[in-house]
């Protein structure tokens, strides 16, 4: 008879959910680590594509994650939440009682503009406390919140709000960017003008931090600090109360990234995902035993890791480290990280590739790092996103003396279906093996099951666990496409391998497979040897059309700060040191690969187009170059990249 392992034990928990009982399992999770307002009556119903976890219960997410922490008096006292921004030199630390008095102040202002359960409300923010603080106030009301990246267009925007319809948006007047405060309002406001949905209210938080005046402001938009007064004006309480919602009930939407084209609002339930993602973190973090995490993100709240994180963190009484500012701006990012991880003795940083990048570049043996700064702290870097090359997690290992930490998962799944739970001597091309509560299979576009270290589409056994996205809002057609290739299973969309002793590897997105002159080749394979140049910082392999030999790869490349006009000016006058760096970067091509593999062309940009969440917009791109009628999707937000680097495509030297 299996049960949970307390502590957390990789081999019996997996043993108990693939070999045993799935069903006794998760009903195991949620009785241990949720409270019920009403018990469920049926642990699992519905049907594989659309299961029904926990029918018949309810609760409160809200009250799970924050009010126990609040009313524990061994965590009350500590820091559930610190904002850190360098541009305006500022620290924000919440406690956790400081935290659930804060999220009860607002709920109390949601209730008195009658939002409730049945309504969606739309959180466009910068990143602050504010926004957070507004998204458990949703939670605790039982309101369905959707946090959006600031800085999204107009168009885009008036997409949301009219699919969305939501009764209330809150957003913020001015935010930090690349260094740079930024309006926010304007794009709202005008969408809001041209949109034929208008909410019932928006509030705006005012900021009083950026000394910034005549900002733009939107029509009769309630101000954030005046309606947290009338509270107190009308003698009101705080809303300690909470409001129990069905199990099913969706907790939040969030956009998908968006890398493949429109992207898509994923709703996430409450019961589901609390169950989950609860016993998703003890597994996560059960190597720091009982010590206190402290988990630092530059994510924005619009992105999925974000929210899954922040949830996480509170619901182990943990601290979550939140950033407001750019991480490229190439003369102080590393500072920023560093005195960040210094500062709140950071144990587990969330780093984007591109920003490991960029660290590994301009100081390759960590020498500045460590004669400036003490991160003996840091225990783990952790790396999402995109795929990352070898010599990254080399760095992370023996440069900073962390352990670096591969993740796979995506927007839809609400948690990581891939992690390095084991002590395993893992190679450094696999990630992990797989989380305790999915069954994962390599299959080749037949449907069938490969082998050890065959590359095909990485495929989940359905039903998948209750943290996994119940649907797409008003786009249940798109949702069932995720199910319809491999019967019986989730599709991915990444390539990836199993090795011999279990480990998985992700290669690429399916899309970034290109087959030139037969050889069947992924474009991150290039674009690793690419980044071996010691000018390049960043860059993008693209398989352009070929008669001959079906695609021919391209590269498009981010160099070095001080290298970068240079090389440019050279492109655009022909000049042969152009033509030499092409050939230096195919020269390490051929070593790494074969001569098929080799660039047809370089472009050379000021910056790649990329998701709000970071992510190279690959397959855009390449069907931007390869097809003259294609026309960019609508939610496309740096449209200007997208046609500059055409232009550059179409004057170069390789023609189709």
């Amino acid at each position: 008879m299996y049960k949970l392992s307390e502590p957390f034990n990789y081999e019996n928990d997996y043993k108990y959910s693939q070999n045993i009982d799935t069903i006794s399992f998760w009903d195991e999770i949620a009785k241990k680590y949720v409270y019920w307002d009403k018990m469920y009556d049926k642990v699992y119903s519905g049907n594989e594509m659309y299961p029904d976890w926990f029918n018949g219960g309810k609760l409160n997410t809200c009250y799970n994650l924050l009010d126990i922490q609040a009313k524990n008096s061994l965590k009350r006292d500590q820091d559930a939440l610190i904002y850190e921004c360098p541009f305006l030199k500022k620290t924000i630390k919440l406690t956790y009682y400081q935290l659930y008095e804060k999220v009860c102040e607002f709920s109390r202002v949601l209730l008195n503009l009658n939002i409730c359960k049945d309504d969606n409300v739309i959180i466009y923010m910068a990143n602050t406390v504010e926004a957070p603080i507004a998204m458990l106030s949703c939670a605790r009301i039982g309101a369905t919140h959707i946090a959006l990246f600031d800085g999204y267009s107009i168009k885009s925007l008036i997409d949301r709000i009219e699919t969305i319809k939501p009764k209330l948006i809150i957003t913020s007047n001015l935010g930090v960017g690349l260094d740079e405060i930024v309006d926010i309002i304007p794009n709202l406001k005008k969408a809001l003008e041209l949109s034929n949905y208008k909410p019932k209210h928006v509030i705006t938080h005012y900021r009083n931090d950026l000394n910034i005046e005549n900002s733009e402001t939107i029509l009769n938009s309630l101000n954030w600090e005046e309606e947290i007064n009338k509270i107190k004006e009308n003698k009101q309480t705080p809303y300690y109360e909470y409001v129990p919602v069905d199990s099913n009930h969706p907790l939040y939407l969030i956009y998908t990234s968006g890398t493949t084209g429109n992207s898509k609002p994923v709703v996430r339930s409450n019961g589901g995902n609390l169950v989950g993602l609860l016993y998703h973190w003890n597994c996560l973090s059960s190597k720091f035993d009982e010590e206190n995490i402290v988990f630092f993100s530059a994510t924005s709240v619009g992105w999925v890791s974000f929210h899954m994180f922040f949830y996480a963190s509170l619901s182990k009484g943990n601290t979550f480290v939140m950033f407001e500012g750019g991480f490229l701006k190439q003369n102080n990012v590393e500072d920023d990280i560093w005195a960040t991880i210094e500062k709140h003795k950071v144990n587990i940083y969330l780093a984007l590739p591109i920003v490991m990048r960029y660290l590994k570049k301009v100081d390759p043996d960590a020498k500045r790092l460590h004669s400036k700064y003490n991160i003996s702290c840091l225990k783990q870097v952790w790396i999402g996103a995109e795929v990352i090359e070898k010599s990254i997690q080399h760095y992370i290992e023996n440069q900073l003396k962390a352990q670096p930490i591969g993740l796979y998962g995506q927007t839809e799944t609400g948690c990581m279906y891939i992690f390095q739970y084991s002590n395993i001597n893992k190679s450094y091309d696999t990630i992990g093996i797989p989380s305790p509560y999915v069954k994962p299979s390599i299959l080749s576009e037949e449907g069938l099951v490969l082998g050890d270290n065959e590359i095909g589409e990485l495929v989940f056994k359905l039903p998948l666990p209750p943290s996994f996205a119940i649907t797409f809002y008003k786009n249940d057609e798109q949702y069932k496409k995720l199910f319809t290739k491999f019967p019986g299973y989730y599709n991915s969309g990444d390539l990836g391998y199993k090795d011999q002793f279990g480990y998985y590897g992700i290669v690429s997105r399916a899309d970034d497979q290109i087959k030139i002159s037969g050889n069947k080749v992924q474009l991150n394979t290039i674009e690793s040897s690419i980044l071996k140049h010691p000018l390049v910082i960043e860059c993008c392999s693209i398989g352009i059309n070929d008669e001959d030999c079906y695609k021919a790869p391209i590269g498009i490349l981010v160099l070095k700060q001080q290298q970068q006009q240079k090389q440019q000016q050279q492109q655009n006058s022909n000049s042969i040191d152009c033509n030499q760096l092409k050939n230096e970067i195919n020269s390490i091509i051929l070593d790494d690969i074969e001569s098929y593999a080799e660039l047809k062309q370089i472009l050379i940009v000021n910056q790649l187009p990329k998701t709000k969440s970071g992510k190279i917009q690959r397959l855009i791109l390449s069907k931007l170059l390869n097809d003259d009628n294609y026309k960019l999707p609508d939610n496309i937000e740096n449209v200007e990249l997208f046609y500059d680097i055409k232009k550059l495509f179409l004057n170069g030297s390789y023609k189709k």
